[in-house]
């Protein structure tokens, strides 16, 4: 049997397959060097695979609009405090009206101030977010950091976790009972009501079978 081991000659040799000699040649080598290549569908000990967001740009730039929208709000009802104080002659104090006025006010301007921030952070968030998959461990990465989990420390995938910053996200359970939210699948309003995606699927079957292997190894 003859193996093609180059394609071109058109831009140069190109590697397709590992160097399969008679030595070799066998279905039970080859199958074992296939997986050993970087990429290939069984993997190695070395690979990694990452989990992105479905949609990263779109969802940086909605977030990324509602965000300016809401910190511009909380700026205009500063400015309409002030315009307000200002207003006041010298020496007068406001009225209960008044006051209650720029009661209303301030308490505007913390909450669309706090939107605003949140809407940034899970902006940055979605920018930054993944999830990468290695033999080992998972490494979770957010808007401001991000930590390594070891496979063994997980007992499974939550797909609705609510959170005060990413509100309905996934997150992993650990062994102490914490968990480690993935910002890399938070939902948006309009798919609270969905089921989990394909990749939050597909990490629980990878999850359970390599607790599996595990357990027959041992």
């Amino acid at each position: 049997m003859t193996i093609p081991r180059q394609i071109g000659p058109e831009t140069g040799p190109r590697t397709a397959l590992p160097d399969y000699r008679r030595s070799s040649a066998t279905v039970e080598r080859m199958v074992s060097e296939l997986r050993g290549v970087p990429g290939s569908k069984g993997g190695s000990t070395g690979t990694v695979r990452a989990l992105f967001p479905a949609a990263p740009t779109r969802d940086t730039a909605l977030r990324a609009a509602v965000s300016a929208v809401l910190l511009g709000g909380a700026v205009i009802a500063g400015i309409v405090m002030v315009l307000l104080l200002t207003a006041l002659e010298e020496g007068r104090s406001p009225g209960v009206g008044l006051l209650m006025l720029l009661l209303a006010l301030g308490a505007l301007a913390v909450i669309l101030l706090l939107l605003g921030l949140r809407f940034g952070v899970v902006a940055l968030g979605t920018v930054r977010s993944r999830v990468e998959i290695s033999e080992d461990a998972l490494h979770v990465v957010g808007a401001l950091g991000s930590r390594r989990v070891e496979r063994r420390d997980i007992v499974g995938v939550e797909s609705r976790v609510v959170h005060p910053v990413h509100w309905l996200t996934a997150a992993l359970r650990l062994r102490d009972g914490s968990r480690v939210v993935m910002p890399a699948f938070d939902r948006h309003v309009w798919t609270y009501s969905q089921p989990s995606g394909e990749d939050i699927r597909a990490l629980r079957i990878e999850l359970r079978r390599r607790e599996q292997a595990a357990g027959r190894r041992v």
